[in-house]
C-alpha cells in the first residue's frame, strides 16, 4: 500500500513539473517570437542558453563539481547537447522568422508522438494499438491546421513550420535518450553539462552566421524584458523542472503534459503578438490533447 501511494505521489510530482515546464516553454515561443527580429537566432540561442547555464551552474556549483561523470558517458552526453541546446533551439527560432508563435507551440505538442516513433525504432519502447492511433489522430489534426493561410506569403509560413518540425525532432532525441543519463548522475549536473556543450556549439555558430556584436545595439526595452523572460522561466526554470520529469517519470508519462505547451502558446500569442485564434488552430490542439491521452492511457491504467 505504502509502496503503491509511493509510486502515485512521484508520478503526480513528476507530472507537475512537466507540465509546469510545458507551460513556460508555450511562452518561449512567443517571446522569441518577439525579440528574433531584432537578435538573430543563432546569437539568440547563444546568449539565451548560455546565460541559463551559468545561472544554473552558479546556483548549484558544489553539487556540479562533486559529480563525476564516467569517459564513457561523455560523447552521448555531447550529442545530447547538440540535439537539445543547439539544434532545437536554432531551428525554433530560425523558423518562428516564418510562422507563428501558436502553430510553433502546436507543432512542438507533437513531441510525444515523434518520441514514440524514436524510441520504437531503437527498440526503448514498443508501439501499440494505443501509440499508433495517436499518431494517426495527431497528424490529421496537424494537418488540418497547418493547411490554414495565415498569410499572403504561405509558402513562407510553411518553411517555418518545417524548420520548427526540424527543431521537434532535435528535442524528441534529448527526450528519448536523456533518461538514464539523469537517473545516473542527477537532473542539474547533467543539465548544465549539456547546455555547457550546446553553447559551445551556438557561439561557434553565432560567430559564423550570427551578428552577435551588432544584435544588442538595436534592442529595445520590451525585447530585453521578452530575453530576460527567455532565460528565467522560460531557460532557467524550465530546463530544471522537465529534467526533474524525467528523472520521476517515462518520457511518454512526461510527454502527456506537453498539451499545455500550444495552450500557452496560443493564448499568449493572441494578447502580446496578436495572432488570431482560429477554428482550425482550436482542431488541431484539441486532436494533439486526444493523441497524448491515448498514448498515455493504457499506461495510467497499469499504474
Amino acid at each position: 500500500m505504502n509502496k503503491d501511494n509511493s509510486n502515485i505521489k512521484t508520478l503526480l510530482l513528476g507530472s507537475f513539473f512537466a507540465s509546469l515546464s510545458a507551460t513556460l516553454g508555450g511562452s518561449t515561443f512567443v517571446f522569441t517570437r518577439y525579440v528574433v527580429d531584432s537578435i538573430d537566432p543563432f546569437t539568440l540561442s547563444f546568449v539565451r542558453y548560455g546565460l541559463t547555464g551559468f545561472i544554473l551552474f552558479l546556483l548549484s556549483i558544489s553539487v556540479f563539481i562533486k559529480k563525476k561523470f564516467d569517459r564513457k558517458d561523455l560523447i552521448p552526453m555531447s550529442f545530447l547537447g547538440l540535439s537539445m541546446i543547439t539544434l532545437f533551439p536554432n531551428f525554433m527560432a530560425l523558423g518562428l522568422e516564418y510562422t507563428t508563435a501558436a502553430r510553433a507551440g502546436l507543432l512542438y505538442a507533437t513531441m510525444p508522438l515523434c518520441t514514440i516513433v524514436i524510441a520504437y525504432l531503437f527498440k526503448i519502447e514498443e508501439i501499440t494499438l494505443n501509440k499508433s492511433l495517436a499518431v494517426v489522430i495527431a497528424i490529421t489534426g496537424v494537418t488540418f491546421c497547418m493547411s490554414e493561410k495565415v498569410d499572403s506569403n504561405f509558402s513562407q509560413t510553411l518553411k517555418g513550420d518545417f524548420l520548427m518540425m526540424t527543431g521537434v525532432f532535435a528535442a524528441s532525441c534529448f527526450t528519448v535518450f536523456s533518461g538514464k543519463y539523469l537517473k545516473k548522475y542527477g537532473n542539474i549536473p547533467v543539465m548544465i553539462y549539456v547546455i555547457f556543450i550546446g553553447t559551445l556549439l551556438n557561439f561557434s555558430l553565432s560567430l559564423s552566421f550570427g551578428s552577435i556584436y551588432e544584435s544588442f545595439y538595436q534592442i529595445n526595452e520590451f525585447e530585453l524584458a521578452a530575453l530576460a523572460m527567455l532565460i528565467i522561466p522560460g531557460g532557467v526554470i524550465m530546463m530544471y523542472c522537465w529534467g526533474k520529469a524525467l528523472q520521476m517519470i517515462t518520457p511518454t508519462q512526461a510527454a502527456i503534459s506537453l498539451g499545455f505547451n500550444p495552450l500557452s502558446a496560443i493564448l499568449l500569442g493572441a494578447i502580446i503578438l496578436n495572432e488570431q485564434i482560429t477554428f482550425k488552430l482550436i482542431i488541431g490542439f484539441l486532436s494533439i490533447i486526444i493523441a497524448i491521452i491515448l498514448v498515455n492511457w493504457r499506461i495510467q491504467k497499469e499504474n
